[in-house]
């Protein structure tokens, strides 16, 4: 029988659909478990969610709410507002120091061997620490038009991820870096990103198929050799998505090949509803991820 992998994304300090989906993957005698990162962020139960994963023997990637705790917010200063700093702060006085260990020992992409096929697991095929502004989620995402219920390509969607690991990006990171000087925080990503490269240094290209979080939503673009699967957040509800379900995907593997399923599994959306609605965060934008617009504060 097949090698069998579970894997989700982006459970932003959710605990209810994120321990649902953990539950499933048990019961189906899944062991092997991987998470693409942002495991915290946003959400009520960042320390929660941490010693979940523990629990299961979740392998994880580090996400850009990972970055945050590890590089500090100066990075991202292009990104970041003041609530953002809030909530960043908030999100910290939650964990604790065997927590922050927890975080600071996640690879930055980790590599797979099934089915013959080399595929790589990552936030975002992108750095996260060094490029929040010209290739971003939100550029990766205009290249999909609505299809009645979901996303179609319309264009060479993945040609973005063709900068990291290139001769240009090495070239900009060296020259922030002699621009800001090594002792700025600023530069902490870029720091980070030249010596420890997404991918091990390797062109996305050399990956028969990366598979990435980030995004939040299910795209997928299977039009170029790499093929490249954005999975649901495990948490997440946008339009076209059940809101009273957790998501993940199952790789299978085949002689030669792997199969790639989403599976839905219910969870308790009223607990998660309680629990974020009844949180002291100073950031609310996690109810817009999960389709809360509108609901009353308990």
């Amino acid at each position: 029988m097949g090698r069998k992998i579970a894997i989700f994304t982006d459970a932003h300090a959710l605990l209810e659909p994120t321990q649902a989906a953990l539950e499933d993957i048990q019961k189906r005698g899944i062991t092997e478990i991987y998470s693409l990162g942002d495991n915290i962020g946003l959400g009520p139960n960042p320390k929660e969610v941490i010693d979940l994963l523990e629990e299961y023997g979740v392998k994880s990637v580090a996400g850009n709410s990972e970055e945050y705790v590890l590089l500090g917010t100066e990075p991202f200063r292009s990104y970041f507002h003041a609530t953002k700093q809030k909530s960043y702060l908030w999100t910290l006085s939650k964990l604790n120091e065997e927590q922050i260990g927890v975080i600071s020992a996640y690879p930055k992409s980790i590599e797979l061997l099934i089915g013959g096929k080399h595929l790589a697991l990552c936030h975002f095929a992108n750095d996260v620490r060094i490029d929040f502004d010209e290739r971003s989620t939100w550029s990766y995402q205009s290249y999909f038009d609505d299809l009645n219920d979901g996303k179609q390509v319309i264009n060479n969607a993945s040609n973005q991820f063709q900068y990291t690991n290139s001769l240009e990006q090495l070239d900009e990171i060296e020259r922030q870096i002699e621009k800001y000087g090594v002792d700025s925080p600023f530069v902490r990503g870029y720091l980070s990103a030249r010596d420890n490269p997404l991918f091990a240094k390797k062109r996305v290209d050399f990956f028969d198929a990366v598979i990435q979080g980030h995004v939040h939503w299910k795209l997928y673009d299977e039009e170029t050799k790499t093929k490249f699967y954005s999975i649901r957040a495990v948490g997440m509800a946008y339009r076209h998505d059940p809101i009273d379900t957790a998501s993940y995907v199952v790789l299978t593997e085949k002689e030669n090949d792997y199969d790639l399923e989403e599976v839905l599994v219910r969870f308790d959306r009223e607990k998660m509803e309680y629990n974020i609605l009844s949180s002291d965060s100073p950031d609310s934008t996690i109810q817009r991820f999960t389709n809360m617009s509108g609901k009353k504060r308990y």
